[in-house]
């Protein structure tokens, strides 16, 4: 009894330790706890769990396999035995770890979400969608299931069930930017320019120099015709990444529509340097230079594209008929 007192002692200053990342004292602790009583099978999982820390997966599995056969009822052991078995690859055998972690005890909660991961790394996001679900009856105030669940039904093409998720997700946790920027996005797709806007500004306001929430506020205020408000996002982006497509595309077609097509010109043309091929960049800049009358210009950039793009792509067809309006203007011109 004292052999298995001082057991459980050595295996809770392990599991301590090991928490905190301080490996080597917890071997050693985590040892003792083996050595004191080699039946105590929380020490030989938590032992499993050090192994696999340091890369030692094969050896984990044995352990877990070892305390599984000693006390099969033992949830941890099945799930971390699943976690090993996603280590390496092995996801049918983790799967079915995990489900029988579920099994032995059904209040065990991680083994629900280990499970919604690997059917969303698999793609199977219904089966994804279900575990995130069964999870989050257990923890209902998880955010980062929350959000990971509202990104599955983004997926699966469902934005009101995912909106219903992401909004949840801020209401737990009002800086989870992740989610406030993919809810700006559903709002947007939805024409809701002011609560996109309302959405995505607190995370500007944290943090002035994040990208893709810039990005998509500028999105929401050239939506609202606000092309000044827009513009000035997106110059932001570009201050720090002048690669940045997606934000160059934007603020040229802002500067076409104010006719300030040398600008326009300019912009494209610079990004196109850095980013040699891309057929956005390549057609919207032939559509500036065919508005500034630069036909030979607009024409090698059209016919650029339609070499690029795969035959039927919806952008070879628009940038084929472009060259061909192109040309019939050049040539009644000759």
């Amino acid at each position: 009894m004292a052999t298995a007192h001082q057991s459980k002692i050595h295996n809770n200053r392990g599991s301590a330790l090991l928490m905190r990342g301080m490996l080597d004292a917890a071997r050693h602790e985590l040892e003792m706890a083996v050595q004191e009583d080699p039946s105590n099978v929380a020490a030989l999982t938590n032992f499993g769990y050090l192994l696999s820390r340091e890369g030692r997966i094969d050896e984990a599995i044995l352990l877990y396999q070892r305390a599984i056969g000693m006390s099969p009822g033992y949830a941890v052991a099945h799930n971390n035995l699943g976690l090993a078995y996603t280590e390496k690859e092995q996801f049918a055998e983790a799967l079915e770890a995990y489900k029988t972690a579920i099994f032995v005890d059904p209040s065990y909660a991680i083994a629900h979400l280990n499970i919604a991961q690997l059917h969303h790394i698999a793609g199977d996001l219904s089966a994804a969608a279900d575990a995130y679900g069964s999870y989050l009856r257990l923890r209902p105030g998880d955010v980062h299931a929350l959000y990971n669940l509202g990104v599955v039904c983004l997926e699966q093409g469902l934005s009101e069930q995912a909106a219903s998720f992401f909004w949840q997700a801020v209401r737990v946790d009002g800086d989870h930017a992740e989610a406030r920027i993919n809810l700006a996005g559903i709002l947007s797709r939805k024409h809701q320019w002011d609560q996109a806007i309302d959405i995505i500004s607190p995370v500007i306001a944290r943090n002035p120099d994040h990208h893709l929430a810039l990005y998509h506020r500028a999105l929401a205020f050239l939506g609202k015709g606000e092309l000044e408000s827009s513009a000035a996002d997106l110059g932001r982006i570009l201050a720090r990444d002048e690669g940045a497509v997606g934000a160059t595309n934007n603020l040229a077609l802002i500067y076409r529509q104010q006719g300030r097509l040398p600008e326009a010109a300019a912009l494209l043309s610079s990004c196109l340097r850095r980013n040699d091929g891309n057929t956005t960049l390549l057609f919207n800049l032939g559509l500036v230079q065919q508005d500034r009358g630069c036909l030979d210009e607009a024409c090698s950039h059209f016919a650029r594209v339609v070499e690029l793009e795969c035959d039927g792509s919806e952008r070879r067809e628009r940038a084929r008929t472009a060259l061909h309006e192109c040309q019939a203007r050049h040539n009644s011109q000759l």
